[in-house]
């Protein structure tokens, strides 16, 4: 998938379509947890995948990209929450401590396993990388030109790094790889 945001960033939209295609529905979804209505959901996503074509040369990798695409479609929901006096009681529930906590502890979460990733060889974190990109052991082989079966070993030697280097935190292994 970081190929497809090296091609958004020179410009090209089908790569943007691509990824369009792939985030659309969820970010719909994760929309209408705040909004509650379809058509205002799908409308603050369109506008966001927007304001990324706009800023694509800011982002040079697939996580970057999601985290800027969750964040503002969360902050146009919540201003669109703020500018709706029908519901404005929402908005404490949603600012609440315990949500702000919640979405603190999944951003640790993240840091602490892309930390760990990246302290994982060069090689080795490369495949892992392709893998949560979303591509499959013989897309990873072709792409890294190296055979399937070093792949496989290659993800199981990372797997066997990552449950020593998040002992305490082995779970965010499954939560965050395929």
């Amino acid at each position: 998938m970081n190929i497809v945001i090296d091609r958004i960033q020179q410009g090209n939209e089908l790569a943007f379509k691509e990824l369009f295609d792939e985030f659309y529905q969820a970010l719909c979804v994760f929309a209408l947890t705040y909004v509650k209505d379809q058509v205002q959901a799908a409308d603050i996503v369109q506008e966001v995948f927007i304001k990324y074509w706009n800023r694509r040369g800011d982002f040079d990798n697939l996580f970057k990209v999601k985290s800027f695409l969750y964040t503002v479609v969360r902050n146009d929901c919540l201003n669109t929450i703020r500018d709706n006096k029908e519901i404005r009681e929402d908005i404490s529930l949603i600012e609440s401590d315990a949500f702000f906590v919640d979405n603190l502890v999944e951003e640790e979460a993240y840091r602490i396993f892309y930390n760990a990733v990246e302290a994982l060889p060069l090689q080795t974190r490369e495949v892992i990388q392709l893998t949560l990109d979303g591509l499959k052991n013989a897309e990873i082989a072709v792409h890294m030109g190296i055979a399937e079966s070093s792949v496989h070993t290659l993800k199981k030697l990372a797997y066997k790094k990552l449950k020593v280097t998040l002992k305490d935190y082995y779970y965010l292994v499954f939560i965050f790889l395929p």
